[in-house]
Parts: C-alpha cells; sequence; structure tokens
C-alpha cells in the first residue's frame, strides 16, 4: 500500500479539520470566552510544532512505522510498552469520533433511530471500507472528498455577514488575561489536531520529499480554518453561546440567509461532515490495527480491523451508561498527564535519543 503526497495531504487535511470541528472551541470558549480565539491560535501553533517534530523523526526513520522506530531507538520491551501509549490515544479518538458522530445524526437526522443501528452502521461501513480497500481505499476516497469538504467549510465562513458583529470580541485579553487564555488552550489543544498519525501514514508514502510538504500543509490549512471558524463563531454568536452549543461549527450553517433565498444550507454541510467523519475513522482504525499487527507479529492486521471495531462498539454502549468514562473530555488524568505524556513527552525523548545515537556514529564514518 502506497499514497502520494497529494493523498497523504487530505487524509491529514481531513482528519483534522473533523477533529476541529467537534470539541476545541466549544471546550476554550467555556474557559477564556471571548479570548478563546487566541487560545485556539496558541493550541493550534503549539500542535504545528509537534507535527514538525514528529515530522523529524518520521523523516530520520522513513522505512518504519511508529512501532519499528521506537523498537530501534527504546529497544524492544521498552519501545512496545511506549507504542501502547498511541494505540490506546488512537483507540479513544476512534471511539470519540465515533460517539460524536452518531449523537450528531441522531440530534440533526435521525431523531427516532436507536443510536446502536446508527453506530453499527457508521462502523460497518467504515471496517468495510478498511477491509477491502486499506489506506489505498481511505486515501482514493479522500482526495475525491477533501476539495469539495475543505472549500465548503472555508465558504461557510463567509456567508453570513449581516448577523456579525466584531465587537462581540472585545476587549481583547483585559477580560481573560493571560492564566484564562493559557487554561483555554491547555484544555482544547488535544482535541484539535492529531499529528500522531504521522507517525503511521508516513511510512506509506511514495515519495518522501512530497510527504513532507503535505503534513506541514494539511496540519497548516487545518490550523488557519480553526482559527477562521472560532473569530466568525464569536462574531456571529457570541462567547456565551458558544461555549453552550453541542456542534459549534454546524450551528454556523443554521444562521445563513441570503436575501432570504439562500437558507438552510445545513442540508448540503451534513452529508459532507459525514463523509469527512468517514475518512476520519478510517485512517484511526487503520493505523491502529495495522500498528497492532506489526506490535504483535499477528499479519492478519483486517482480522484485528474486526476486532478492534467490535471493542469499540463494546466500549461507546458501556460509556454512554458509565459517567466516569463518559466524561473523559475533562478528566484530568488525560487532559494533565496521559496527552501531554503522548504529544509533549515521547517526540522529544525519541528526537533526543536518535540525535545522541547519530551523534554517536558519526566520528566512526569519519
Amino acid at each position: 500500500m502506497k499514497i502520494s503526497g497529494y493523498q497523504l495531504f487530505w487524509l491529514i487535511n481531513i482528519s483534522s479539520m473533523i477533529m476541529y470541528s467537534y470539541l476545541p472551541i466549544q471546550l476554550a470558549a467555556e474557559v477564556s470566552a471571548q479570548d478563546c480565539w487566541i487560545s485556539e491560535l496558541l493550541g493550534s501553533s503549539a500542535m504545528m510544532a509537534i507535527t514538525w517534530l514528529m515530522l523529524r523523526l518520521c523523516i530520520r526513520h522513513p522505512n518504519k512505522t511508529l512501532v519499528g522506530f521506537m523498537k530501534e531507538l527504546l529497544g524492544t520491551v521498552l519501545g512496545k510498552l511506549l507504542a501502547t501509549a498511541y494505540f490506546a490515544l488512537w483507540f479513544m479518538q476512534l471511539s470519540l469520533i465515533a460517539k460524536g458522530t452518531i449523537e450528531f445524526q441522531n440530534l440533526v437526522m435521525l431523531h427516532n433511530t436507536p443510536m446502536i443501528v446508527i453506530l453499527l452502521l457508521l462502523l460497518f461501513t467504515v471496517t468495510y471500507a478498511v477491509w477491502k480497500g486499506g489506506l489505498t481505499a481511505v486515501s482514493r476516497c479522500a482526495e475525491v472528498i477533501g476539495p469539495i469538504f475543505m472549500f465548503t467549510l472555508f465558504a461557510q465562513l463567509f456567508l453570513n455577514p449581516q448577523d456579525m458583529e466584531l465587537g462581540r470580541i472585545l476587549p481583547v485579553y483585559a477580560d481573560s488575561g493571560w492564566y484564562r487564555i493559557l487554561k483555554g488552550a491547555w484544555h482544547s489543544v488535544y482535541y484539535m489536531m492529531d499529528p500522531s498519525i504521522v507517525l503511521m501514514l508516513f511510512f506509506f508514502a511514495e515519495n518522501k520529499r512530497a510527504a513532507s510538504r503535505a503534513v506541514i500543509w494539511g496540519t497548516a490549512v487545518s490550523m488557519l480554518w480553526g482559527v477562521l471558524a472560532t473569530l466568525v463563531l464569536l462574531f456571529v454568536t457570541g462567547p456565551n453561546m458558544a461555549a453552550e452549543m453541542i456542534a459549534p461549527i454546524y450551528s454556523l450553517t443554521k444562521f445563513v440567509s441570503i436575501l432570504n433565498f439562500i437558507q438552510n444550507i445545513d442540508a448540503i454541510y451534513i452529508p459532507l461532515w459525514l463523509l469527512g467523519a468517514f475518512v476520519k475513522l478510517a485512517v484511526g482504525l487503520f493505523i491502529l490495527s495495522y500498528g497492532l499487527s506489526e506490535w504483535s507479529g499477528f499479519k492478519n492486521w483486517k482480522l484485528i480491523a474486526g476486532l478492534m471495531t467490535c471493542a469499540a462498539v463494546g466500549y461507546i454502549l458501556y460509556s454512554g451508561h458509565h459517567a466516569r468514562l463518559a466524561y473523559t473530555l475533562k478528566n484530568p488524568y488525560l487532559v494533565n498527564y496521559f496527552y501531554p505524556f503522548v504529544y509533549l513527552v515521547v517526540p522529544p525523548l525519541l528526537w533526543a535519543i536518535g540525535s545522541m545515537r547519530k551523534g554517536r556514529r558519526a566520528p566512526g564514518i569519519r
């Protein structure tokens, strides 16, 4: 399975924009109010830096996936142990996006349909695509969906200028201060984008140089869209309403009314958002199953994909009836320990170890 730089761009871009459209704006607005756009800008910049560092790791080990270069740098036992943290991260994201998607569908389209039915149909579609075509099929879907998806999400930000009031973001900084702005960034940054998928996807790129540019540009475009979407949402609704909205980006489409003729554009937005969620879920399921296959030595990664889907269904259903698991978004252990560990501790550690080993080999080469 090989993918082009163009396909990788759309995989990164769609995955990041879907992540951004679910949670981070609401989480930041709850803390930093009208200054949440500054929190989003800081958080997105941090994710860009993390993406760059993870990309440098991949460039240093172009023919290995996450599991491969972790075993090379840390040894088999410690490398496999740390790799499980990323498997847990991808599984939680898979469950989180799947749960958010079915709740969104139940809210706006299928009001009387049992959520278990929506969940099974959604994950069956994702699993079938991954099982039959692997990353090749998912990447081809992404390059078809991507241009329409990105154009629509950018265009929707500029369709209701009559409802925008720039004064709704004022005063800047004075009411929140640096502490609340940083706290808003800290609470939302881990739900903006997921640069860790690069640690698996880069291995499948045909042209590593083109893939490097695709990763950076895919992340940068998503970051730009996220900050603009936060500003537009504040201009239209203000910070109080933005902090209460279940799906703030979708809610923007409900305000669009051009000459009382162009309205209800959510009919266009909903299927595109579902297609984007499909790509994100398929990418997450593929890298999780392929990584577990390499980690365990069990070569049938398609069977692992089926088992992970069953595990995700069980987890989503169980968490819906378990208050502690349903409250994972603001879980202090995740926000303060787990996410910083996989994003802020492990990548610099691997980079430092790789640099030390490279420095030791250099005198021998001379």
